[in-house]
């Protein structure tokens, strides 16, 4: 009876060892949780970075040297003058007087656009003058005056218009004799390019 009982105990204790066992499996179980119904997970949002085309291009506004609109000053009269020491010619704008450079040079002198010859031969001096708008926002120039318009008589022969083209204004002066001396200056109230030619 003894062994019997002794028997009896030993089985209930590994039966308990086994319930014990399977209980500790259930609670670390690695199955995931899922929510219960009714409770919404939260969002998740995608971000996507897409990267500039290799051959993406950078435009650039355009400067101010127009040929036309009002962002440019514009030719407004060409004059020629006689002064006691020798002639001078005026290049007056509707704004400021633009940058120019002037060369010394033998003719023909050919116009910008075309490349024809725009003078006949002799000295001159080359002015250069830009950025100069041609027209205004309408399309109509400020200067309508001649392209030729001829000297007093004496140090200028006459000045020809020999460049109105993509912001360029050039303007040949055709001297009487050679390696005449000239001085140039600008003036403002109107903007004016001026270059006095002596005798």
């Amino acid at each position: 009876m003894t062994g019997a009982n002794s028997y009896f105990r030993t089985m209930t204790a590994t039966a308990t060892v086994l319930v014990l066992a399977a209980s500790l499996s259930a609670c670390f179980d690695s199955k995931p949780v899922t929510a219960p119904s009714g409770v919404k997970s939260p969002p998740t949002s995608t971000v996507t970075v897409t990267a500039a085309p290799s051959g993406a291009t950078t435009t650039t506004a355009p400067s101010a040297a127009t040929t036309t609109g009002s962002s440019g000053t514009m030719l407004a009269d060409l004059r020629l003058g006689r002064r006691d020491d020798g002639d001078r010619l005026v290049l007056q704008f509707t704004g400021a007087a633009p940058p120019y450079r002037i060369s010394r040079t033998a003719g023909p002198v050919a116009d910008c656009g075309s490349g024809n010859p725009a003078t006949g031969p002799g000295e001159f001096l080359v002015l250069t003058a830009e950025p100069v708008a041609m027209m205004d926002d309408e399309g109509r120039p400020a200067y309508t005056g001649p392209a030729t318009v001829a000297g007093p008589g004496g140090a200028i022969s006459r000045a020809v218009i020999t460049c109105r083209f993509e912001a360029q204004l050039q303007v040949a002066v055709q001297l009487t004799g050679n390696n005449q001396r000239y001085t140039d200056s600008t003036l403002t109230g109107p903007g004016r390019i001026v270059v006095d030619v002596k005798n």
